[in-house]
């Protein structure tokens, strides 16, 4: 279920990020759609021990701030960045999925 839930936020942040970046969408919006994210991979059941979870209580610890300038890189995105593959290698390590759809663009 926390791979599963991975993906979705990846998802989620994949087409806000695209939609951004390609102006379909503004600063707002973004956010909102970060927030989702971030809701829903707070929602991820952290139960038991192991690679996963470890990874998930860790990613859940921080928050990256949305930069708008990508040259720009601060210790928390590069921390979350860092979390959130390990979340990834975790998963893939367990047999598990992961993926992010992309849906907007054409």
């Amino acid at each position: 279920m926390t791979c599963e839930t991975y993906s979705d936020m990846l998802t989620i942040m994949h087409n806000a990020d695209y939609s951004f970046h390609h102006e379909a969408i503004g600063d707002q919006e973004r956010t909102g759609w970060y927030n989702l994210a971030f809701r829903v991979i707070g929602r991820a059941p952290s139960a038991g021990e192991g690679p996963v979870t470890k990874a998930l209580a860790t990613l859940k610890g921080i928050q990256p701030p949305m930069v708008t300038d990508s040259s720009t890189q601060d210790p928390t995105s590069i921390a979350w960045g860092n979390a959130s593959r390990a979340l990834a290698d975790a998963c893939e390590a367990e047999g598990l999925p992961h993926s992010a759809e992309g849906f907007v663009g054409g």
